[in-house]
């Protein structure tokens, strides 16, 4: 198992910082770490994304939304194989600390058979795509917030 979680404040509101987060097809304008993605923002659906890993050739990924809750949290798993293989759980949390100000949340968990050999590998450019995320995001929201 490889767990990458960061927590971060954000310059933005909930509703600002969800906007720029649900806005799929926007990501190519903002986040390098998911230049491409695609899809419905519903439980159940499916998401088709391109993972930039730095120093690595981009990734075409599929995964599965688990949960969508609005200006609060958005979640998807996608897997390799099987998920006792290799599963990605992805999740990001948004809580409000003020009317301007959140708490974002970035989880990323890695499990699955393959799991310790691709932290082995790929750990310090997943961890690198993580902050990359985070980063970008933080821009956009507070930019577009002002």
């Amino acid at each position: 198992m490889a767990l990458h979680r960061t927590d971060f404040e954000i310059n933005a509101s909930d509703a600002e910082v969800w906007a720029v987060l649900a806005d799929l097809d926007r990501y190519p304008e903002w986040n390098p770490a998911l230049p491409a993605i695609s899809g419905e923002l519903r439980a159940g659906s499916v998401l088709s994304m391109t993972l930039a890993l730095p120093g690595r050739p981009p990734l075409n990924v599929k995964a599965n939304v688990l949960e969508v809750v609005p200006n609060r949290r958005l979640s998807w798993r996608g897997h390799l194989g099987t998920d006792l293989l290799f599963t990605g759980y992805r999740e990001f949390a948004i809580e409000p600390l003020a009317a301007d100000r959140v708490r974002f949340t970035h989880i990323e968990d890695l499990r699955g058979w393959l799991a310790p050999v691709f932290e082995l590998v790929m750990g310090g450019p997943v961890q690198r795509h993580h902050e990359n995320l985070n980063e970008s995001l933080k821009s956009r929201a507070e930019t577009m917030a002002h």
